[in-house]
Order: C-alpha cells, then structure tokens, then sequence
C-alpha cells in the first residue's frame, strides 16, 4: 500500500507541476489549457490524499469531459478504479498505457498488483520483471519478482530483533560511483571509477532506534583486503550527508564469507539514533580507500542487540 501511495501522488504530482517529466509525464501530451483547473487538481490531490476515492472519481469524470486531449486524466481514474477495486477496467486502462508509453514503469507495479489479485503468477511475474529493469532499485518490487521466481532475496532482507521485516526497507539505493547486480543470493556492488566516493544505501520506511544495537552481515571481498564503513542519518538530517560513519570490528574483508559487526552506542554527536531513517554501505576510495574496481558481496543484514 506504501507504494501505491507514492504512485498515486506521484501522478497528481505530474498534473500539479504542469508538463514536469517525472513519473507518467508527457511534455507532448501535456495541456495547456491546464492551468485553468489549477485549483480542481490541487483539490484533487487532497481526496488522493486522505483516500476520498469516490470524490475523486466525481471529479475526474468532469475533468476528463472538459480535457478530452489530456491523457492524465484518464490515468488517475485508472488507478482510482484499482483502489476501488474495479481491477478489469484500471487493467484495460494500464494495457493500453504501456502500448503506448512502454518506457513509464508505474503501470507495470499496478499490472502485476492486479494480476497477483487474480491469482496470476505468471502475468504478475511477467510485468514486476519489466517494471524491475526500468526501477531496479525498488526493493519492494524485486521482493515481489524474486518470491514469483522461487527466488529468495537474503540480501536485501533486514532482520531485527529476530524477525524478518519486509515492512521495513523503504528502498535499497546504489550512488556515487557505486555498480551494482543482484546475484543468486547477494548483492554485488563494485567501486567504479567515476566517482571517489561508491555508496549502497537504504533507507527505512519508519525511523529506527539502533541505540545498544549493532548491525551484523554476511559479506565478502572479490580478492580480500576490501574495506567498508556503515553510515547513518536520522529523520532530523538537513541533507543527505550522513551523520555518523563508524568502522565495523574486522578492518579488512575476506575473500570468503565472514560475519561482520559494526556496533552502536547510545549516544554521539550530531546525530539521534532513536530516529534512524537511512543506513548506508560506503566502500568508496575516498571513504576507505579502496582501489577502482574493488569488489564486495553482501547479504543477510541483522539488526540486533549488542551481544546477540
């Protein structure tokens, strides 16, 4: 549902930001007769918003009569329809929306949603996969594509306090100069020469408290001797830098799989670790020195009590 709420403003954000390109935004197809319905989309964004569904549905269909060339329009009600559950007609909408926009991945997240509702693996599978290659970084959805392929995805899976939280990665992130694939059963990232700095990120759908925690992973290097260091920013944070960096026990990585610890106190400067929002893997030359095309695996990330 989390995704689904990002989807739905995304959208009517689309609208609001007349003719931006993020999202279903088309420069070619936007309206300029739109900007007279400036204050019918901002009330629009407010029944998206609080889940008024019907209202909204009243109003697009006014919407749409007056804009007959705005293909937007026609989007919304789509999705609408799937929070509504009239799943046949938001499909037939998001079919004939991929023919023709095959390159905007929303629809594909809502075409497998629906097909999993109809107990469709294989329809599902076929449009989380297309919707994967165009967002790989969406850990939810990749979630979804590897349980449809009898795949587990033990790399990205956050387990705290003993129990495993799907609810909890928000999104897994790849930045700087970071390379990444997903492998059989881990992540693999690469130090790329394009920046100096090569980052995997996550960050968490609620905040989290990791005082007295630490952070526990199964990693390796390619050849050994690769370093990493863990990075964390709180809900607070006025920008994306991280807050705290902190070194984990061992200063070298080996080139088989190894445990790995970074521990957390209670408190330090700058930073609340009760309101934890992101958690990030840097491996980078600047960081830590690591050569270009250095090479680490990762999987199975633990959240748990100091001595566990």
């Amino acid at each position: 549902m989390r995704m689904l709420r990002i989807l739905f403003l995304q959208s009517i954000a689309c609208l609001l930001a007349f003719g931006a390109t993020f999202g279903f935004c088309m420069e070619n197809d936007f309206s300029p007769d739109l900007y007279e319905a400036g204050e019918q989309l901002e009330e629009l964004e407010i029944y998206f918003e609080t889940g008024l569904y019907e209202r909204a549905s009243v109003m697009l269909n006014g919407l749409r009569a007056k804009y007959p060339n705005e293909p937007r329009f026609e989007y919304l009600q789509a999705i609408v329809d799937y929070e509504m559950q009239n799943y046949d007609a938001a499909e037939k909408v998001f079919v004939g929306f991929i023919e023709k926009y095959p390159q905007v991945p929303e629809p594909y997240y809502l075409l497998g949603e629906i097909n999993l509702k109809a107990n469709n693996p294989t329809g599902a599978k076929q449009y989380f996969q297309k919707y994967c290659e165009l967002v790989p970084e969406d850990y939810d959805a990749r979630s979804k594509l590897n349980a449809l392929s009898n795949k587990s995805l033990n790399a990205a899976v956050i387990i705290k306090d003993g129990k495993r939280d799907l609810e909890l990665v928000e999104k897994v992130g790849f930045y700087g100069g970071c390379i990444h694939s997903y492998e059989e059963d881990s992540i693999k990232v690469v130090n790329g020469k394009f920046h100096r700095w090569s980052s995997m990120g996550i960050d968490f759908a609620y905040p989290l408290d990791l005082r007295g925690k630490q952070v526990v992973f199964k990693i390796k290097g390619r050849q050994g001797g690769e370093r990493l260091k863990l990075a964390v920013r709180d809900k607070f944070a006025p920008d994306y830098n991280p807050q705290l960096i902190l070194a984990p026990e061992e200063e070298s990585l080996s080139s088989q799989w190894r445990k790995i610890r970074v521990l957390f106190g209670h408190d330090y400067s700058g930073v609340d670790l009760s309101q934890i929002v992101h958690m990030g893997l840097e491996f980078g030359t600047a960081t830590v020195q690591n050569p270009v095309n250095a090479t680490l695996f990762i999987k199975d990330i633990v959240i748990e009590d100091v001595g566990d």
